[in-house]
């Protein structure tokens, strides 16, 4: 029987970061049970720490060793094949022939400290507010009088790690009517104007905030123990009613599924990608990032390597929350149904998901046309093991 060598995969260096840097950090910070998964995921990710995948080809005696990937979703190193499933399917459910929009939804920065410090409350409303403040006004004759398609995806960062909670969303230009019909926006290039959406996806979500802080609702670490006050939290509210909020909307896809590619990079992606880490030392992490407001310069930045850590591990969603989400014709209850009636009211056929179903065999032939249960030498079909093998059971 011939060994293929014992594989580990190519350099990972967020991985090797947190080999450095997580033990330490963890000494010293409390982590959400979710965090403290994801570092120990980070760090044994394709290291031999999880067990290796074993497999062999009964015609040639060649036997293939590799080291377990994670699967841990915030692992930078193992979600491209996931990422990959996403697409084929929400390519399936695009709607040929109509515009599909690009809005974004940011809140103030003021709000950062608050929302960090009740994630899940205030993610989640961003996303009900949102959702809310599109299906309201496409709802409204004046832009669209209908139902629209949205995939909603929470992205917590800047480009230097820092805290950024926004809410990117895909838009279809077209709705379902009460009585059952499709039709597209009334206005070629846009669906409503940023300046009407902004006004009131604030005040939804300014009146949740309000209502969270009525019921007892909000944790307020030290640093903003002054809002249990109501004559502070009344100062508060007034600060963030008299900001602007700034939403982004365009028209960019066309309905060719480059908008499901584009939210594919957040809904699959991590804080930081190990692309863009230059190097790790013993005290330290540089990693590049761009410069939105010089122009998109690249720009190069360097920060301790517990610091790193910390900055990572801040972006790691609670255990069990959903990152994307899905309204409007698009919600999961009533999807297929509506996908197949807007289908034939345009005469097409609704044909589905392509990989529903799939076993992972066919799901990477079809993805990255690789048969892995074929032997790369000579062609005979290899037997895969049990994952998570320990090396010492290798003979």
């Amino acid at each position: 029987m011939t060994f293929e060598a014992l594989q580990t995969g190519p350099v990972y260096p967020i991985r090797d970061a947190f080999r450095k840097f997580f033990t330490a950090y963890k000494a010293t910070h409390d982590l959400s049970p979710s965090q403290e998964k994801a570092g120990f995921s980070i760090s044994s990710c394709k290291t031999g720490d999880l067990g290796y995948n074993v497999s062999y080809c009964p015609e040639c005696g060649r036997t293939f060793i590799h080291a377990s990937s994670c699967n841990n979703r915030n692992c930078p190193c193992c979600q491209y094949p996931q990422e990959q499933k996403w697409i084929a399917q929400r390519e399936s459910e695009i709607i040929p022939g109509i515009a599909y929009y690009h809005v974004v939804f940011t809140v103030p920065s003021e709000l950062n400290p608050l929302i960090m410090a009740n994630q899940e409350e205030l993610y989640n409303l961003m996303f009900r507010a949102a959702a809310d403040t599109l299906l309201t006004l496409c709802a409204d004759k004046r832009w669209l009088g209908a139902k629209p398609g949205i995939i909603a995806l929470l992205h917590t960062w800047g480009q230097k790690l820092n805290d950024h909670p926004h809410i990117h969303t895909i838009v279809t230009g077209g709705g379902l009517t009460p009585s059952g019909k499709f039709v597209e926006g009334r206005h070629k290039g846009y669906l409503i104007p940023a300046k009407v959406i902004a006004p009131v996806f604030r005040g939804k979500y300014l009146e949740g905030l309000r209502s969270f802080w009525d019921k007892g609702k909000l944790c307020f670490p030290e640093s903003l123990s002054h809002l249990r006050n109501s004559y502070e939290w009344k100062n508060y509210l007034d600060l963030l009613y008299g900001k602007k909020w700034f939403p982004f909307l365009k028209e960019t896809f066309n309905g060719k599924g480059n908008a499901v590619k584009y939210l594919a990079r957040y809904a699959y992606r991590t804080a930081i990608s190990n692309s863009r880490v230059d190097f790790v030392d013993d005290d330290s992490v540089t990693f590049h990032y761009r410069d939105y407001s010089d122009g998109s310069r690249q720009k190069s930045m360097t920060m301790e390597g517990e610091e790193f850590v910390g900055a990572f591990l801040s972006h790691v969603l609670p255990s069990g929350f959903h990152r994307v989400r899905f309204y409007g014709f698009l919600a999961n209850c009533m999807k297929q149904k509506n996908l197949e009636l807007i289908y034939r009211l345009l005469n097409k056929a609704y044909a589905g998901s392509p990989v529903k179903g799939m076993h992972v065999r066919e799901l990477f032939l079809y993805l990255f046309h690789k048969d892995i249960c074929e032997c790369p030498y000579c062609k005979g079909t290899v037997v895969h093991m049990a994952r998570g093998v320990p090396l010492q059971a290798i003979n």
